[in-house]
């Protein structure tokens, strides 16, 4: 409880000891108001959700993965929905966990598009909860999660970020057109992820400035005009945080269709693209500047970490991913 401790939490505590961890699970609820409240769970309510943020380790051990021997691993990032459901055999709340995949076609049968958590990560067979180290972060704050009710239509924002992200992981699976995407500094899952909030924050923006009906709307609701009010002021510091060198990158600002691009051309200016957003490019820190600037706003977050379970190989351990910052 508090903004301090939530916020040393998601930099420091969510990915603890993760050797030490191995086989466990663990739920924690950070709560950033102070204020009494007779338990923050009554706020999460069945029906209600959540933006998802998905981050994974790697595998170490005898069996190790070749990705995690040099200095730096970077893990995977996603984001996703979360809800709150009744589970009808225990007659309890649960999630129900959907992950937008922003991520090249690959050998084990990834494609890029929404997967349900009991096929991403529960399969027995395909799944990785056995043998990856998870952090999944539920970020609730009505004012982006919740839908406002215009006077033609109701949207959230989470909503546009879903629909943006719809057209990203449908652009990873034709390559803009090439049929092949390749990923490396300037495009790949964390950076490619935040193109779409990126450009879900333009999408609310604009409608704001571009609809006089709605401007007119937003005088006449004082409540709603707040929310939207709270979600702009969310939209600059995001915009700070994603693009911290204060210009926007190309890609992100015009759309522009590149996915297709060989990583062997022009090797280092896809680098310094990628430097650009550079808070995105390795997906912890993404996970954890993203996360950061919601709980400064007032938004809870149910962390949600588990640790190669379901099973005990003593082959393998867990890799947390590189934390910088």
């Amino acid at each position: 409880v508090g903004k301090n401790p939530t916020q040393n939490y998601i930099k420091k505590g969510a990915w603890k000891e993760a050797i030490a961890q191995k086989g466990t699970v663990k739920s924690v609820l950070l709560c950033p108001r102070t204020e009494p409240s007779p338990s923050p769970t009554t706020d999460w309510k069945e029906g209600d959700t959540a933006l998802l943020i998905h981050v994974y380790g790697g595998i170490g051990g005898k069996k190790a993965e070749a990705a995690t021997q040099g200095p730096i691993y970077f893990g995977h990032f996603a984001y996703g929905k979360a809800q709150v459901v009744r589970e009808p055999l225990a007659d309890e709340l649960m999630f129900d966990l959907e992950y937008y995949q922003v991520y090249t076609h690959n050998s084990e049968g990834l494609i890029a598009g929404k997967l349900a958590w009991n096929r991403y990560l529960g399969d027995r067979q395909f799944g990785w909860l056995g043998t990856r180290p998870i952090v999944d972060l539920l970020v609730k704050w009505d004012v982006f999660t919740q839908p406002y009710n215009l006077p033609t239509t109701q949207y959230s924002a989470l909503d546009i970020l879903l629909d943006q992200l719809e057209t990203m992981v449908a652009r990873y699976r034709i390559g803009d057109g090439t049929g092949g995407t390749y990923v490396g500094p300037a495009h790949n899952c964390s950076q490619d992820s935040n193109q779409a909030f990126y450009s879900a924050i333009q999408r609310v923006d604009n409608a704001l400035k571009a609809d006089p009906e709605l401007r007119n709307w937003i005088l006449q609701a004082p409540v709603q005009a707040q929310r939207l009010y709270q979600l702009r002021k969310l939209d600059t510091t995001i915009r700070h945080t994603l693009l911290p060198f204060g210009s926007a990158r190309s890609d992100w600002e015009h759309g522009e269709n590149n996915l297709g691009i060989s990583p062997e051309q022009n090797p280092w200016e896809q680098l310094w693209i990628g430097i650009r957003s550079w808070r995105t490019l390795l997906p912890r820190l993404a996970s954890q500047a993203i996360a950061t600037q919601f709980l400064k706003q007032g938004a809870s977050i149910w962390v949600l970490r588990t640790s190669q379970i379901g099973g005990d190989d003593p082959d393998i351990a867990p890799v947390a991913p590189t934390r910088i910052g």
